[in-house]
């Protein structure tokens, strides 16, 4: 069943690494595995019994520059088409600013607190906005923030001047529009006093019996995540600095840039959760089995949410129960461990993340791994492949987890740290077949180009892309604005945009922000303004939200994994 070729093939390879002086037997590569932080691009090749072909070494070097080759019409159309199927792919960027603006303004005035802090007249904030300063009496200040908690979120005023004459007091209203994260920094023995106002969404409460027997036990890197005193489990909305907004929902706008992650090394996950968002089914699927339905969840009472995730040891939907209660960062105490809420309030990549973490052992065990493990677990599909550089850079091998010598697919374990760590040398998927690669059961490399037209012919089929990272491998440094040793969501991936002979790719950093910089169509790359056709096709967005384009050539030049789970996706769009 595997060509003869394989094994003169092999035993050359063997022979060459014993003559490097790596002294490894030419029919058993011991797999090599490398733990770091983002573990979604570690070198995990397994070679054993012939023919197992994975490669040895990998060598992170960008291919060379190719001609930009305009695509059949047909195909280009077949690609529009599909893209507007996609729940986000078209849709234009929400306006959460905006939104949220409008929502605290038509707030329930009375579930808004208003909390007393001495400074010493400093703050910290995230992003700042608009503020207004005001000559008059402090008292008044107080009054119009009482009044309109919805516009402004809180004033400052220098402490002793509330006795002062009234043309000698002042103080400054802070506007909710624009500041993100605003917080003044306690000091008991401080000279100005600041009035904050927060929102309590929902009241607090005790879950009691409604506790799950996860969340408590909870550790990471080694940590005990809670303590009930000094850092109790954070509950969405219910005035524990989590978010604490009107309109709290599970689900709203199901969209990609739902996701920003936290704190744990998790990219390949929140990757992974970021490209399933383009379906907005699929995510409503995951919590369907959540009593009640979530249409009107979180509500006062205590929340439950049943996350349906695969059981890779037997390849059945299981349902994960968590409650409501988001895990802590013990080193960090009163701010959460793993994914944020969005923007604008919405809850399910939190409960989601959390499911998982149960699902798979605890936190440390999604500390590192693989996009294409993820949506195994989220979708139940096995034929995930990822898709590597080979040799001098310039060709692509396609792997994965089937074995060709047993002609099954390898066992695997929920926990990643615990499953199958080997790839094996795999057929190319049939759709994007025409594009080489595929020649009756040999396995065969593929250029940069024919590889993009795959990628393409892969998103206009709803399947699901990510790509990952090379560069030093070290998630906290960066190659012109793209993280080294880190996974990304490939959005979409058009061939010969409007006519232009530019084949183009749209991808997100899971981080939710954090772009290329200094290319040709970065979001104010000069590509845009030289070519107004394309820039009408694509519609780009200038804002740091982790979301840009990018040219096959520069794709190709930061990303040397690719990523696939070969799942028609269209089955889970809503209408």
């Amino acid at each position: 069943r595997i060509p003869r070729d394989f094994r003169a093939r092999m035993s050359t390879l063997g022979a060459s690494l014993e003559r490097s002086g790596l002294g490894v037997d030419p029919l058993r590569i011991a797999s090599r595995r490398r733990t770091a932080r983002c573990a979604a691009l570690s070198t995990r090749v397994t070679i054993g019994r012939f023919p197992r072909l994975a490669q040895p070494a990998w060598h992170p070097v960008p291919p060379p520059p190719h001609a930009t080759k305009p695509c059949l019409s047909a195909q280009r159309n077949r690609n529009v088409a599909a893209h507007s199927m996609k729940s986000a792919a078209n849709n234009p960027p929400k306006d959460i600013e905006g939104n949220l603006i409008e929502l605290f303004e038509k707030a329930d005035k009375s579930k808004f607190r208003f909390d007393e802090v001495i400074s010493d007249g400093s703050y910290s904030y995230q992003k700042s906005g608009e503020e207004k300063e005001v000559e008059g009496l402090i008292s008044d200040g107080i009054a119009e923030l009482k009044a309109n908690p919805g516009k402004y979120f809180a004033i400052s005023y220098q402490t002793n001047k509330t006795d002062w004459p009234e043309d000698q007091q002042k103080y400054t209203l802070f506007t909710r529009k624009g500041w993100q994260g605003l917080k003044p920094e306690e000091d008991v023995d401080g000279w100005q006093t600041w009035l904050v106002s927060s929102y309590e969404c929902l009241p607090k409460i005790d879950l009691g019996d409604a506790a799950d027997p996860h969340t408590d036990g909870m550790k990471y890197g080694g940590d005990k995540l809670h303590d009930p005193v000094n850092n109790p489990p954070l509950q969405p909305g219910r005035g524990m600095g989590c978010a604490d907004i009107p309109g709290l929902k599970i689900i709203g706008d199901v969209d990609p840039n739902d996701v920003h992650q936290g704190q744990v090394g998790n990219c390949w996950l929140l990757s992974a959760i970021s490209a399933l968002a383009e379906f907005d089914g699929a995510v409503h699927k995951l919590f369907a089995n959540t009593p009640g339905g979530i249409e009107d969840m979180p509500r006062e009472a205590p929340n439950e949410y049943h996350v349906t995730l695969y059981d890779l040891g037997t390849w059945e939907p299981v349902d994960v129960i968590v409650d409501e209660r988001l895990a802590a960062n013990a080193r960090n105490p009163g701010k959460l461990l793993g994914a944020a809420p969005s923007d604008d309030g919405e809850l399910w990549v939190c409960y989601l993340e959390k499911a998982f973490a149960v699902h798979c052992g605890g936190w440390d065990e999604i500390n590192g791994g693989q996009c294409t493990h993820a949506w195994s677990i989220l979708t139940g599909c096995k034929e995930t492949y990822e898709i590597r550089a080979a040799g001098d850079g310039t060709t692509y091998q396609c792997l994965g987890k089937y074995n060709p010598n047993e002609d099954e697919w390898e066992a695997q374990h929920n926990s990643i740290k615990k499953t199958f760590s080997g790839l094996w040398p795999m057929k190319w998927p049939d759709v994007g077949a025409e594009y080489g690669g595929v020649d009756g059961e040999k396995f065969h490399e593929v250029s940069a180009d024919d590889l993009f037209k795959k990628i393409a012919a892969w998103d206009a089929n709803n399947y699901i892309i990510g790509a990952g990272t090379g560069g030093s491998g070290d998630d906290t440094k960066d190659t012109d604005g793209i993280v080294d040793g880190h996974a990304y969501t490939v959005l979409r991936a058009l061939e010969d945009v409007a006519g232009s002979g530019f084949d183009m790719v749209q991808v997100r950093n899971p981080h939710g922000h954090g772009e290329l910089e200094n290319g040709y169509w970065d979001d104010d790359g000069p590509g845009w303004d030289e070519h107004p056709g394309v820039k009408k096709a694509l519609r780009p967005v200038q804002r740091d939200d982790g979301i840009f384009w990018m040219s096959k050539e520069e794709f190709f030049k930061y990303f040397r994994s690719i990523y696939l789970c070969a799942k028609d996706m269209s089955e889970f769009l809503r209408d």
